[in-house]
């Protein structure tokens, strides 16, 4: 009767319930005039060792105590329905029942004996409906379906010529019915209602699909179980019992829309209240610390997970159908849609300067990317989207950087919504890794970026070598379960098959440099001179970067002490700035952080770049002093050193005191110094940075190749 309410109050005409072998349920409510008596049958297809669900209508008892006789085998169970005209359906055709096996040749089979297929399932996805109709498709006309009778030697059993689709909510829990339905247009009565069913002449349609409904119909089953144990806590109750249809208290409504803010649609309360659980729960946490909240915390977190699971296991039924339909020659193919998704965007630093490019090119470019980010402090822009934060982190020896947490079933709700394809991992952080797990949950391609070093920087900070090492087990697995794995060197490229990288996996990308902000001819006269009073003979040698421990700036320091008549400079900010200042000679001028105009006027105005940095996993500063003009004294550790030439446009040194000697050498002569710029400025010319990143976006989205691709 709840059942039965439900639907009138949502819309239906006639009502019917299709129980699992069964009709003693319907039977309850036979006696009312809209009502009709269905069931569904699992029927066995004998030589394929499978099942199948059939859903039959408009039957009585004695039509229900012969069907369940013949449900073992299909043929005699579907000619039975055919000689007494029963309508009926073939449910979910593509998914498995039971274990079974859904070949190319079971669906062809399936062909031969059903009119009527049912495209829309309440408590699946939509995913697949396209497959389902376009195989029902392929086989119409006599002509094909006398030709499958033939391939398999079975007689058809077809009454129509074209297959026709039906809908049902397939709802075990009784929350969402009536959300998805068939139509017969004109149908005024049971009679004339089944009769169309027969005739093939519906119509279907459906609410949202999703996992909302599988949610809906898993947890109220599971409710119901312990309400009918008495397990349920009186203190709760009345919420609980509102949530899942149990009553329609109007003050507990009240209560969840005032005090907690939901503002959901009543079917979709326990989505709702699912995924706002944990940031309530953080809160009374965060406040009250104590074993209890922290119970309280793992649960909501537990709770907030299980919809992710559901999510998952629909996606991995529709994999199997899409796979299915290829072998039909069936691809519902989208154009690519790529979540950029990174932890830092409004930081100075080169991830996020990439973050910002690639927006901006996207945008101008008209190409297929979003970035996503999850940042209390960042102002959402055209081709972006911006993640409120549960919470926000500081980052691991970057105390400044934050990074935000977000809601995920919000952020893999977002994914599905958008219509994303893919999702391109900027960072391992918070957000990238959630999205890592959320594409992997809706079956999305994943491309990854390796874009700093993190095992290397967690070993200097800490002393940890196991650390280190379980880092880099961390980033192989990720490429290993990623479609494409971008490294910016040739240097990470061979540190990553060593480590185990699958090679076909990885690919290289080269970011270019804007050579019309950074160039010898920003130079300014007395740029330094305003600054720090530098006299005509000193020479400044620069160093761009994060003041940081693993930048190698104990060797920067090294080397000022050993030049105490020229002026070092260090551009940038960073946790090992006291340290730096603490142990500075008196020819070392900290500046802060510096960029566009300033920081290109930075670099032309000095005479060589010191950079020191074993940890670089490409180095875009060093390309940026090239431009301006500057010759390059760098590591031979790391991958800083891959646009140097020896003796050409710079030198590579690997001890403190290689760095003394190669910048000696500089100094002391002025014609090698200008030859070296002459070429730095070459090479760097050649590394356009627009279409650098163009060809490394289209290899992301994968509708291009880059230069470097590797296997």
């Amino acid at each position: 009767m709840e059942i039965y309410k439900r639907l009138k109050e949502r819309g239906m005409s006639f009502v019917t319930i299709t129980d699992h072998n069964t009709i003693s349920g319907v039977l309850e409510i036979a006696h009312l005039p809209e009502v009709f008596i269905s069931c569904e049958y699992t029927v066995d297809v004998p030589e394929e060792k499978g099942k199948v669900h059939v859903l039959v209508y408009g039957l009585d008892e004695k039509h229900h105590q012969d069907l369940i006789k013949l449900r073992e085998n299909i043929y005699e169970f579907v000619k039975y329905l055919k000689l007494n005209r029963l309508a009926h359906s073939l449910a979910h055709p593509l998914y498995s029942v039971q274990g079974t096996q859904v070949s190319k040749r079971l669906v062809e089979k399936l062909v031969l004996l059903f009119d009527n297929w049912e495209v829309i399932n309440g408590t699946r996805g939509d995913g697949v409906r396209y497959i389902e109709e376009s195989i029902a498709r392929l086989y119409d006309g006599w002509e094909k379906i006398h030709m499958l009778s033939e391939k398999y030697k079975i007689e058809h059993q077809r009454i129509r010529e074209r297959i026709t689709f039906t809908a049902g909510s397939d709802d075990h829990g009784g929350l969402d019915v009536g959300r998805t339905w068939t139509g017969v247009e004109g149908a005024k009565t049971r009679e004339e209602f089944l009769k169309g069913l027969w005739e093939g002449k519906t119509q279907v349609g459906t609410e949202d699909l999703g996992d909302k409904r599988l949610l809906n119909m898993v947890c109220r089953v599971g409710y119901d179980f312990l309400r009918s144990k008495n397990h349920i806590p009186q203190e709760i109750k009345p919420i609980t019992d509102y949530i899942f249809m149990h009553s329609d208290n109007p003050m507990i409504g009240f209560m969840l829309r005032n005090f907690l803010g939901v503002r959901a649609e009543r079917q979709d309360l326990l989505k709702e209240l699912v995924s706002i659980l944990p940031s309530i729960v953080l809160e009374r946490f965060l406040k009250s610390p104590s074993p209890q909240t922290l119970g309280e915390l793992c649960l909501s977190l537990m709770a907030h997970g299980f919809p992710a699971f559901l999510k998952y296991a629909q996606r991995r039924e529709e994999n199997k159908i899409k796979a299915l339909g290829r072998e039909f020659g069936i691809v519902n193919g989208k154009p690519p849609k790529i979540a950029y998704i990174t932890d830092t965007y409004h930081h100075i630093n080169g991830v996020a300067r990439s973050a910002k490019l690639i927006r901006q090119i996207a945008v101008e470019e008209d190409l297929p990317f979003t970035v996503v980010v999850s940042n209390s402090a960042v102002v959402e822009e055209e081709n972006m989207i911006n993640l409120k934060p549960l919470v926000e982190v500081p980052t691991p020896f970057y105390e400044e950087l934050k990074m935000g947490l977000p809601n995920f079933l919000q952020f893999m709700d977002l994914l599905e919504k958008e219509g994303f394809t893919q999702v391109h991992l900027a960072t391992p952080g918070p957000l990238g890794l959630l999205g890592l797990l959320a594409a992997k949950i809706l079956g999305l391609r994943v491309t990854f970026a390796f874009h700093t070093d993190i095992p290397t920087y967690a070993r200097t900070y800490t002393g940890d070598e196991q650390l280190e090492d379980l880092l880099w087990k961390a980033f192989v697995f990720i490429g290993n379960i990623s479609d494409r794995f971008f490294v910016p060197s040739d240097y990470y490229r061979r540190i990553f098959v060593n480590k185990g990288l699958n090679y076909g996996k990885i690919s290289l990308f080269r970011r270019g440099v804007d050579t019309e902000l950074f160039s010898p001819y920003k130079k300014e006269e007395n740029f330094w001179a305003k600054r720090f009073g530098l006299k005509k003979h000193q020479k400044v040698i620069l160093y761009v970067g994060r003041v940081s421990k693993e930048k190698g700036l104990d060797n920067f320091l090294y080397v000022a002490r050993c030049f105490p008549e020229d002026m070092f400079v260090i551009v940038g900010d960073g946790p090992y700035r006291a340290h730096v200042e603490a142990q500075k000679p008196k020819n070392v001028h900290l500046v802060g952080y510096m960029v566009g105009e300033e920081l290109a006027k930075a670099y032309a105005s000095s005479d060589i770049f010191l950079f020191p940095s074993e940890t670089e996993t490409y180095g875009q500063v060093v390309l940026e002093a090239m431009a301006s003009g500057l010759p390059v004294i760098v590591s031979s550790k790391g991958a800083a050193h891959e646009h140097v030439e020896e003796g050409v446009n710079g030198f590579i040194a690997t001890k403190p005191e290689e760095f003394v000697e190669k910048l000696a050498l500089l100094l002391s002569n002025e014609s090698l110094r200008r030859n070296m710029s002459q070429e730095a400025v070459h090479k760097a010319k050649g590394l356009d940075m627009r279409r650098s990143y163009v060809d490394y976006m289209l290899a992301i989205a994968g509708l291009g190749r880059i230069m470097h691709e590797v296997g």
